[in-house]
Formats: C-alpha cells, sequence, structure tokens
C-alpha cells in the first residue's frame, strides 16, 4: 500500500520571473517614457496574463505500484505513476532517487512524458512506453495547431510516468521516495507529489551446481535418487535368482528361459533424501559488485544454498533451511518442490548482516535436525562458530560437510595493524579448519558444478559398507 503526500498548484519560477519582468518593465516604460521598455515587456505580460488564466483548478491523483515486485537477480521491473484528473496539464516529470543495487533507466532516474501519452520522455529525447521501447520524440516547441489523431477526453486528462529498473542483487530494496511534478503550459505552475512504500524483492540467482555421485541412504523410498541400498526402484542394479516374496512383475522371462529357472531384475531404491543447509550470515566479507562484479561471502553463500536446494528439489528430495548470524534468523522447514524452492529463496534474500562483526558466539544447539538427514553448511568460517556448530551436529549422528565461502582476495583496512590482525586470524582459521577436518568434517571450496562431489562420492561408500549391529 503506498501513500503519497501532495502538494497544491503552485507558481513556479517561471511565473514568478515574467510577472516581475512585466510589472517591472511597464513600470520603468511608464517612468522613463520609453517605449522600447514596453514593447520587450508585452510578451511577458502576455505570458503571465496567458499562464493565469491556464491554470488549472482540480489537483491531480497520483496512484503508483511496482511491477513486478519480485524479480530475480538481474532481471528489470519499473515503477508506474498513473495520474488522473490532469485537465490542464502540460508535461508531467518523475524523478526516482538512485539505489546502490537499483540501476535506473534513464541513469539519472528523471522521466518526462506528456498529457494524454503513456511512458515517458528521458534527459536524451526518448519516448519509453509500458513495452520498454524508445522511439525518437516528435514534440515541437510550441503548441500544436493541427492535431493529425483525435485523441479521447479521457485520455487528455490522464497520464502515465514509467521508471524502468533493474535489480543486480538479491535481498529487500526500498524504492523512494519517488517524487512526480505536473506542469502547466509554459511551466508558470507546479504541482507535486511524493509516492513511497514501495520494496523490490530480489531472488538471488542460484549458481550452477550439479552433483553426479548419489546420496547417502536415508529412510524415505520415495525420491528421484538412487539409493545405495537395494529396494523396489526404476534404477537396474542386475539379475540375481527368485527368492521368496520377490514380485512377479519383477522376473526376467528371457534370463529364466535360458537358464532353467527363474531370475529376476533387481533394482535400487529410490532415496527421499533429507538435505539441510544452515548459511551463516554473522559478517560479510568482500566487496559485492551484484550479479555482474565480484561476489562477497554472503553473495557466494546465498546463491550457492539455492543452487544445491534447486538440484536436491527438482530430484524430489526435501530441502530445510536455517539461516543463523542475521538480523532477523530465518529457518524453512523440510518439504519438497519447486513452491517450496520459491520459500528458501525468499528467506535466503531476507538475510541483513548485523552491523558489528561478533568475533565468537555461542553456538546453537546440535539437535534441531532430526533423522537421517545431509547437513550442509555454508560459511566464510573466520568466526569459530559455524566450526562449533558442525562438530555439534556430527556428534548428534549427522552427516556433515562445510563449504567455506571466503574470498580469496579480502581487502579489511588500510591501517597496518588491522591488516596483521587479519593475518594473523587467517593462520587461526586455518588451524581451526584442521582440527575440524580430523573429527570427520570435510571443509570444501565452492566452484559451482562437482564442488560436493568428493564428499557425496564418500558418504555414498560409507552408505554402502557393512554395518554392525545387535542381534
Amino acid at each position: 500500500m503506498t501513500v503519497s503526500s501532495t502538494t497544491p498548484w503552485q507558481a513556479g519560477p517561471a511565473h514568478l520571473r515574467a510577472v516581475v519582468v512585466a510589472v517591472v518593465a511597464v513600470a520603468a516604460a511608464l517612468l522613463f517614457r520609453s517605449p522600447t521598455l514596453l514593447v520587450l515587456a508585452t510578451p511577458f505580460a502576455i505570458v503571465a496574463v496567458w499562464s493565469t488564466a491556464a491554470r488549472p483548478g482540480d489537483d491531480p491523483t497520483l496512484v503508483g505500484r511496482i511491477g513486478p515486485a519480485t524479480v530475480r537477480e538481474g532481471e528489470a521491473t519499473r515503477w508506474t505513476g498513473h495520474l488522473t484528473d490532469a485537465g490542464g496539464v502540460d508535461h508531467v516529470v518523475g524523478v526516482a532517487p538512485q539505489r546502490n543495487w537499483l540501476e535506473l533507466r534513464p541513469r539519472s532516474g528523471v522521466v518526462v512524458c506528456d498529457v494524454g501519452r503513456s511512458g515517458g520522455r528521458d534527459g536524451e529525447g526518448r519516448v519509453d512506453d509500458p513495452g520498454g521501447r524508445a522511439e525518437p520524440s516528435t514534440d515541437t516547441s510550441g503548441p500544436a495547431l493541427l492535431p493529425t489523431t483525435e485523441v479521447p477526453a479521457a485520455a487528455m486528462s490522464a497520464a502515465s510516468v514509467v521508471i524502468p529498473m533493474r535489480s543486480i542483487r538479491w535481498g529487500r530494496h526500498d524504492l523512494g521516495p519517488v517524487r512526480v511534478a505536473c506542469v502547466s503550459p509554459w511551466g508558470a505552475f507546479r504541482w507535486t507529489a511524493r509516492d513511497v512504500g514501495h520494496r523490490v524483492t530480489t531472488l538471488p540467482l542460484p549458481a550452477v551446481f550439479d552433483a553426479a555421485p548419489s546420496s547417502h541412504r536415508t529412510n524415505g523410498l520415495v525420491g528421484l535418487t538412487r539409493s545405495a541400498r537395494p529396494g523396489d526402484g526404476t534404477e537396474f542394479a542386475g539379475l540375481r535368482p527368485f527368492q521368496s516374496g520377490d514380485r512377479l512383475r519383477r522376473i526376467n522371462w528371457r534370463r529364466s528361459l535360458r537358464s532353467g529357472e527363474l531370475h529376476v531384475t533387481a533394482t535400487y531404491a529410490d532415496q527421499d533424501t533429507h538435505v539441510a543447509l544452515f548459511v551463516d550470515a554473522q559478517a560479510d566479507f568482500g566487496d559485492s559488485g551484484g550479479i555482474d562484479g565480484a561476489a562477497s561471502s554472503i553473495d557466494t553463500s546465498v546463491r550457492a544454498a539455492g543452487a544445491i536446494a534447486e538440484h536436491f528439489l527438482l530430484r524430489g528430495d526435501r530441502v530445510s533451511l536455517r539461516i543463523f548470524g542475521s538480523r532477523a534468523p530465518a529457518s524453512v522447514a523440510p518439504a519438497s518442490g519447486r513452491a517450496h524452492l520459491r520459500r528458501i529463496l525468499d528467506a535466503l534474500a531476507s538475510i541483513e548482516p548485523p552491523m558489528y562483526r561478533p568475533l565468537r558466539s555461542a553456538a546453537p544447539r546440535g539437535d534441531m535436525v532430526r533423522g537421517d538427514a545431509l547437513a550442509i553448511m555454508l560459511s566464510p568460517l573466520v568466526s569459530s562458530t559455524a566450526l562449533d556448530w558442525a562438530i555439534s551436529l556430527t556428534s548428534h549422528g549427522l552427516t556433515v560437510a562445510v563449504i567455506d565461502t571466503l574470498p580469496a582476495d579480502v581487502h579489511v583496512s588500510d591501517d597496518p595493524a588491522t591488516e596483521l590482525a587479519w593475518r594473523i586470524r587467517l593462520l587461526e582459521r586455518r588451524v581451526e579448519m584442521r582440527a575440524v577436518q580430523q573429527v570427520g568434517v570435510p571443509v570444501l571450496g565452492w566452484g559451482g558444478p562437482g564442488s560436493l562431489d568428493p564428499f557425496l562420492r564418500e558418504v555414498a561408500r560409507r552408505a554402502a559398507a557393512p554395518r554392525m549391529a545387535r542381534r
């Protein structure tokens, strides 16, 4: 819901200038008996009288909206301001403020449109229509004497200002206040309005990711990923002799006729994996350049989490998400499907790192994920909280992997003492990572497709290995 504040019609500098010049010139012409000054004052007097007579009587009504309000990184949206009751208005000017992660078109954010024409004209003389096209302007400096087309009266009293913009980074970006000014003929009077309350939600664009190995064994049998154990599924595992309890539809009649005894087709069980994603948002390291530039640590974490979630969800697995360290920690319960992917992307877009960078905080509880789940944590690993949490999850019987998202070139400060402290912290971080790996938690670097292949291959090998059980 937008809230617009308006200012009634007021005289502009052009009208005041015309009135002052006309009065002063006429007074000087009468005082000094100079016809030349009277001739020079006549145009100003005519414009002042004409502008006063053409002053609009009613205030326009502004309705602003953003469409679409939710986009992906790199996609475009637009703010549209529709004005009604704009009789007597010559042209409308819309000005949008500059925002860090919203690229305006034009870059100045100033769009001009004429009453009765939808779209807008930027400072270079191009006319932007709602379809996003641009064409040279055909406006003349004077009033049109012979209109070539008949314009309805309702269209002559309405105008639409369109300001296109492109979102270049995930998150929730506030647009506004957008200022709109209606100008009467000769630029004499102006009516202004401020449109506020618009927000553009930009979902992260998942990075390219794929995992070739199958995941580890789980309790469910409804997914699309091949399990490491035999069972009722669609993936071919081999041929074996018929046993009591095998289904008749599994009998391989060709092999049975050749061998003289019944054989069945063995398959791998379809696996329903629960992938638990943990995103560390305690601090953001590195400079972010948006979708077209360099990626900071949180940029890498968010896009990698979206890619992993999309990979497993499209295969029928269940994915949950837990964000810790953000101003508003969020969690998404495990589920599957494309609608669940949208919920995860919305939660990732709501991440806001705190203003300060905590060096150490209490490790969260490790019993929030129950069952046989595959836990993947994405963190820059500057704070030891993420590693403590990974160890806690491992102690509860979960299979855990940590993805290091710290950029290679992080410049903290130009102060030599601060730079030295940062190098010392990186050395301590390396020691902590080795200690965690010795416990059995692998620390991987994010490189897109195949980043988790060694880890998933090792997990599948462990699941297929024999285990000791009580009898």
